[in-house]
């Protein structure tokens, strides 16, 4: 190698890895790889889900062949199908940064919390229609029929109740994620808008 790749080589290693204080650069790779270990767990829960539900559902759909248990498997399958499409999209390109410096690692940081943002409204969106789904075949394959469905809806039993305590405690989650993840994408950008303007 000559000196001027050389120089080449430091001057690039020492704009890769100085730009940002050794602190926060520490900071960031601990998030990264942190999260990085949140996806696999993640993944794995995914798995452990669809195995658990899918393989609930159509086990109960073969022992009780009736239309209403075939339309309640099909339906969670397609929902479970759904999921994984997007789980899948929205973490590609996502599972690692593209080189082991700063620049890669903010950029890293910055499509994953993007990626978590269009999660947020992915699963608010999906929340939405399961429950619609379940609540509307639920009153459909049962004795609550012959309540009118406003107040069956409305404060008719226990299990409904808990039914719009875990959407409100489901909602208020998803808008403190939101919160959370935009300041978050903010402050990355300000990072990332530093370490442009000193390269």
């Amino acid at each position: 190698m000559n000196i001027d790749s050389e120089l080449e080589v430091w001057r690039e290693q020492w704009q890769s890895d100085t730009v940002v204080p050794v602190e926060l650069q520490g900071d960031l790779r601990y998030k990264v790889e942190r999260q990085s270990r949140l996806m696999r767990i993640s993944l794995i829960v995914d798995i452990a889900v669809t195995v658990t539900i899918g393989g609930g559902i159509t086990a109960w759909a073969i022992r009780s062949p009736q239309p209403e248990m075939v339309l309640l498997a099909v339906a969670t399958w397609i929902f479970i199908a759904v999921a994984w499409t997007f789980s899948l999209a929205v973490n590609r390109g996502k599972w690692a940064p593209s080189a082991q410096d700063t620049a890669a690692f903010i950029d890293l940081s910055v499509r994953r919390c993007q990626s978590r943002l269009a999660t947020v409204w992915f699963a608010a969106g999906m929340f939405v229609i399961q429950t619609v789904f379940v609540l509307s075949w639920v009153y459909l394959n049962s004795p609550a029929r012959r309540q009118p469905l406003l107040t069956w809806l409305f404060f008719g039993s226990i299990p409904i109740d808990l039914v719009w305590l875990s959407t409100l405690a489901f909602f208020g989650f998803l808008i403190w994620a939101r919160r959370k993840k935009r300041a978050e994408l903010t402050r990355l950008y300000e990072l990332r808008k530093k370490l442009c303007g000193q390269l």
